[in-house]
Formats: structure tokens, sequence, C-alpha cells
């Protein structure tokens, strides 16, 4: 079904040209296993027309605008489930999984004072590698301010989404299987995410962390 669906938004890049990218991505933000650089990799391909490099760059950049507007409202799916969702699911399995709201409050308090976290949220929607649902659903467990973490996606996933337009007009027909090996870092990424949170949890429910803290601190 899933490559049902991706032809068939490539073939609507081809009839319907920039309304089915905004489709497309908006698609892919919220259905993880449709792969997340194929469709603006397509674009590439398929809507910049050969020409001068000023040409090319324009076209690049007025594709990565409109797709990262698409991908910035696609990802409001996943933050706001998280954000509202987040707090109930925690505390109602908090004796399967061992982490409190409380301990999730301190560690969005420590990352609000950081001043690092818009920064780091750009750069991990910069990254092609990172995965953008993953990420919309965390930011929405943690209660990302709304408008910062809007801001922070968008300027993250327009250089991103340059990058993929412009291996999709460089590469041709080749851009699917790039698209595709993009896409396998990807999943790598999501499952090493998720063996992180797993480790966290295994660490929190057996008392790991709190035997070495008192090694090291004794």
């Amino acid at each position: 079904m899933l490559s049902e669906l991706t032809v068939w938004i490539i073939e609507s890049i081809r009839t319907h040209g920039i309304l089915a990218v905004i489709l497309g991505v908006a698609i892919e933000t919220i259905i993880v296993p449709l792969p997340s650089p194929l469709i603006v990799m397509a674009a590439g391909y398929i809507l910049i027309p050969q020409g001068p490099l000023l040409s090319v760059l324009y076209n690049s950049l007025w594709i990565a605008i409109v797709a990262g507007l698409a991908q910035t409202i696609g990802s409001y799916f996943l933050f706001f489930i998280g954000y509202y969702g987040g707090k109930p699911i925690i505390e109602k399995y908090e004796k399967f999984h061992g982490v409190s709201w409380k301990e999730i409050k301190q560690f969005q308090k420590k990352f609000s004072k950081s001043k690092k976290e818009d920064f780091t949220l750009f750069f991990m929607r910069l990254l092609p590698i990172m995965p953008l649902s993953v990420i919309s659903g965390v930011a929405g467990v943690i209660k990302y301010d709304v408008k910062r973490y809007s801001l922070a996606t968008f300027f993250g996933v327009v250089p991103r989404n340059i990058f993929l337009a412009l291996i999709g007009y460089n590469f041709g027909e080749l851009y699917s299987l790039m698209a595709g090996r993009i896409d396998h870092a990807e999943t790598i990424m999501t499952i090493l995410i998720v063996l992180l949170i797993g480790f966290y949890i295994i660490g929190k429910k057996t008392g790991l962390f709190d035997g070495v803290r008192k090694k090291f601190l004794n």
C-alpha cells in the first residue's frame, strides 16, 4: 500500500507540480514508513528544469520553502498528540516504564534553561537522516513552545530540502536509489533513538543509573 501511495504521489507531482509536493510532504511527515526524503528529491528531479546555476538554485529554494511549510504544518499532528497526550500516557503507564512526569518536567526546565534547545531542534531538522516524525512527537511530549518549535522546524527543514532537491536534480532517475539509502540511514537512526529510550527505561526500572551514580559519587 505504501509503495502504491508513493507512486501515486510522484505521478501527481508530474501532473500537478508543487501542489502535489505540498500534499506529499504533509503525508510523509505523518506516516513514518513512507520514505522521508523521496518526495522532495522527486520534486527536484521533476520540477527543476535544466538551466543556469542561479535558476536551479532559485527553483530548489522555492521547492524547499513550500515543502518546509507543509512539513511544519504536517508535523503538528504528532506534535500535538505528544503535547496533549504525553502526560496522561506517561502517568498511566509509569509503573511499566519507571519515568515520572516530574522527571519529564525537570528535563524540560534544564533543556529550556540551556538556551540551546532551539539550535538543537534546528540541527536535528537539518540532518536528512534524522526522523522528522519521532522528533515531532518527542518535542510535543516535553511541551516545546509552539512558536519556537514552528520556527526551528521550518528553518531547519528548508536547507535540508534544498539539499534533497539538488540531489534529485543532479542524480536524475537515480534519485529513488539515493532516497532509499538516505531513508535506510534514517531508519537506523530511528532504531537507535528507540534503543536509547529503551535503555533509559530499563536503567530506571532496574536502578542501574542510581547504582552508577552512587559508585562515582562515593
